[in-house]
């Protein structure tokens, strides 16, 4: 009997977890970084301030690490197309979420193949970035 109860309680949590999976959270993060490649693209500077956290870090694969304003300024300058890679995941917990994948970043300059990690908060009812860590992949 305990042996059920505890399989069945098992199964329940398996299927809660999977059902998170697709939470409004994670749907709305996933909207958020396709709203800030848009904006980046766009060099829509009031979009990206709207959603950029005030305490952003956004670090480079050249190791330049840029503040929220560096950032912005930059963005809307170079205009980059970033092109995320089908299977891109996002991991959402409580009001924080973490996003992760590849990217090609297209831009004046060229297009660079990158891995990318970001840092999502919930503030309010709004997903806001406050870190993004991209690394050069191998050619």
């Amino acid at each position: 009997m305990k042996w059920t109860l505890l399989l069945t309680l098992a199964a329940a949590f398996t299927i809660a977890a999977a059902a998170d999976k697709n939470s409004p959270d994670e749907s709305a993060v996933r909207a958020a970084v396709a709203q800030f490649n848009a904006a980046a693209h766009a060099g829509d500077e009031a979009t990206l301030n709207k959603l950029l956290s005030d305490d952003l870090m956004y670090a480079h694969s050249s190791a330049k690490v840029e503040t929220k304003a560096e950032c912005v300024a930059a963005l809307v300058k170079s205009k980059p197309n970033f092109v995320l890679t089908d299977g891109w995941t996002v991991h959402v917990y409580g009001k924080s979420a973490i996003v992760h994948g590849k990217l090609t970043a297209h831009s004046p300059t060229g297009v660079t193949p990158l891995h990318f990690m970001m840092m999502w908060v919930k503030e309010g009812n709004a997903w806001k970035m406050v870190g993004r860590h991209t690394a050069k992949l191998p050619a």
